[in-house]
């Protein structure tokens, strides 16, 4: 449970390896520079660390050239500051320009990276360097480039994140959610007589978290890293939209009976309870593979709607309404699952 939690608010654990990978570069830049002078690891280290921050890419290729641009743009901005360094005019000017354009910049694509601020910050840093003069400071420019090097090589080459198989890891643990959420309705039928709402909690998390893989997969469909298989990319995302909207119009029909202290038959129960055990089945046996292709044991949901009906008393017409709510979402399961099944042959 607090794996999958953990991968709920940090899906793939991008973030937790790409502070790990910050602090190993910091100190794989202190080591090569251990027999230079302080300064100098200072400088190796803290560029290290600012510009392994701010790479937003997701395709592989993209990722290479925002690594190269952004290397350069902080070896500029720095170098630039040391030339300021000795003018409080001219290092006044810079700062507050270059302040502005790390700002007005953010609207290129920009808008999540913090790149346009670390740039700013190094020039900050390299104004306030306790060199005697100048060109003091320019002997040691040095550990800067290995500062960078050591951080693009750790980018690009370690553990480096692989967002399409991220999107694979995300639909299956939709799947299995989504199977989870049968049993947990499963659970709640045979108590659906107007007491009892225990286990509404547990459907209402199991939402959230379906909420942000929804999220996280979208994110990963709207950038370019698919290529020509966006397209089915984009056909599997709505589907799985789908599949979440038929699960949660199940959970607000529940939610109707309880607040209503409607009750449901023993045969109603029943029916539902054996639905349900099907489709925590089927959605368990959903899987997709890294080629993105998706397989499943065979669907069997479903069943002739007078059977839903046909025990309610009829002075409750509304309750009618919501079992035949609860048939609507195992009919938009079954055919939402099997769309899924028949655009990964097509494909």
């Amino acid at each position: 449970m607090k794996l999958h939690y953990l991968w709920n608010i940090d899906p793939g654990y991008f973030h937790l390896k790409h502070a790990t990978k910050t602090v190993v570069a910091i100190l794989i830049s202190l080591w090569l520079m251990r027999d230079e002078a302080l300064f100098t690891q200072m400088m190796a280290s803290i560029a290290c660390g600012f510009s392994m921050q701010g790479v937003v890419a997701k395709a592989f290729s993209s990722r290479i050239k925002q690594v190269i641009v952004l290397d350069v743009a902080y070896f500029l901005v720095f170098a630039l500051g040391l030339c300021v360094r000795d003018s409080v005019s001219w290092r006044a000017c810079v700062l507050v320009l270059l302040g502005f354009f790390a700002n007005y910049v953010r609207r290129f694509g920009l808008q999540t990276s913090v790149a346009p601020m670390m740039g700013w910050t190094l020039c900050f840093f390299a104004t306030t360097l306790p060199f005697p003069n100048q060109a003091q400071a320019w002997n040691h420019i040095y550990g800067l480039v290995v500062g960078l090097g050591v951080s693009a090589s750790m980018v690009l080459l370690i553990f480096p994140e692989n967002y399409p198989r991220l999107f694979v890891k995300n639909t299956n643990r939709l799947f299995d959610l989504l199977a989870e959420g049968m049993r947990e309705l499963r659970r709640q039928t045979p108590a659906i007589d107007g007491k009892s709402n225990s286990h509404y909690v547990e459907s209402e998390r199991i939402s959230h978290q379906l909420t942000y893989l929804l999220e996280s997969n979208q994110t990963i469909e709207q950038s370019d890293v698919f290529g020509e298989q966006s397209t089915q990319i984009s056909e599997v995302l709505i589907q799985e939209y789908a599949l979440v909207h038929a699960y949660r119009m199940m959970i607000d029909a529940y939610r109707i009976l309880s607040r209503h202290d409607y009750s449901l038959s023993r045969a109603t129960r029943l029916e539902l309870t054996r639905h349900y055990k099907t489709l925590e089945k089927t959605l368990g046996s959903l899987r997709m593979a890294f080629d993105y292709s998706i397989s499943c044991r065979p669907i069997s949901v479903g069943g002739p709607v007078a059977r839903w009906y046909r025990p309610v008393p009829l002075p409750a017409p509304a309750l009618i309404m919501v079992i035949l709510n609860v048939k609507l979402g195992f009919d938009l399961l079954e055919q939402h699952m099997s769309a899924l099944l028949r655009g990964s042959d097509a494909h």
